[in-house]
């Protein structure tokens, strides 16, 4: 089995430490490239990752984000992250997202922004440990 290093792989393994050894590991980082640091953090969770929220956090991150932003980001995500969350999302909300998915075409950088505006606020509510991304469907949070 061939190395596959890199930013990607490196945020990989970040993010499946304890919230206090990534902190302690992104710490030291920080103190020798303050820019890498921020990459790693930046890329240990993307937008097509919201798909592994439960139903219950995801209704919790849509309280603190733009529905605009929302219906923008969703145009360049995977089918399965629209579908994770059209299932999950109260029908005034749904009807909201489905207009903005459906209206006139959008710069890719200004979708590509409205994810980062949402991720800011994912990654800011992973820190703080009010949303846990789990991507390994055989555990589950009580």
């Amino acid at each position: 089995m061939k190395f596959q290093g890199g930013v990607k792989e490196a945020a990989k393994m970040l993010a499946g430490l304890s919230k206090s050894a990534r902190e302690k590991v992104l710490e030291l980082i920080s103190k020798k490239d303050p820019r890498m640091a921020e990459t790693l953090h930046k890329s240990m969770y993307t937008f097509d990752d919201l798909q592994y929220l439960t139903p219950m956090m995801l209704i919790e991150l849509l309280r603190d984000i733009k529905m605009a932003d929302l219906g923008l980001a969703l145009r360049i995500s995977t089918p399965a992250l629209k579908d994770h969350i059209m299932k999950n999302t109260p029908r005034g909300m749904r009807q909201e997202i489905e207009e903005l998915l459906l209206g006139p075409p959008q710069l890719a950088s200004k979708v590509e922004e409205a994810q980062e505006r949402i991720m800011v606020i994912v990654r800011a509510k992973i820190d703080k440990g009010q949303l846990i991304i789990n991507k390994d469907s055989s555990e589950t949070y009580v």
